[in-house]
């Protein structure tokens, strides 16, 4: 077997880890929508009976503090952030190809394999970061959730 197909495979297994690294960033990203939907329909519905007649006991501005949490862990991870996902093609192009001595496949997938790989270590401590977020926001959540219905509960 040549060293070509060894390095295409190393090549092969970089992109896909690129690819499911962004595939991680969407999701997380789809299921952040998701909760910050279900924070607001809480902080909707329980939110107005707790606070009936202007009625705010304390688990009613704990609860509403929870929720502003809430939309600021989704909003970080939301917000737009340089991802390396692709080498780019025009210097893939110029520097290995168009070059004075073009390099042999070989060498172009074991120097993109090397160059896609480092774009994945680059991206991780954000998509950790971004994880952080969400798991903030989830116990935020419940928590929003368990002090409305406690301001509910003491307001009824």
């Amino acid at each position: 077997m040549g060293k070509d197909l060894l390095y295409k495979v190393a090549y092969d297994e970089a992109v896909r880890a690129l690819s499911e690294q962004a595939a991680v960033v969407d999701g997380l990203r789809s299921r952040a929508g998701v909760l910050f939907s279900a924070a607001a329909i809480t902080t909707s519905f329980l939110g107005a009976r707790a606070v009936q007649d202007a009625h705010w006991s304390p688990f009613s501005w704990l609860a509403l503090a929870t929720f502003v949490g809430v939309a600021a862990a989704f909003l970080a991870i939301l917000w737009p952030r340089r991802w390396e996902v692709a080498a780019n093609p025009n210097i893939v192009v110029k520097a290995y190809i168009e070059s004075e001595e073009p390099i042999s496949i070989e060498d172009l997938h074991r120097e993109l394999s090397f160059h896609l790989y480092g774009s994945y270590l680059e991206n991780r401590p954000a998509l950790e970061r971004l994880v952080v977020y969400f798991q903030i926001a989830n116990v935020l959540f419940a928590v929003e959730l368990v002090l409305w219905i406690a301001a509910v509960a003491f307001t009824a």
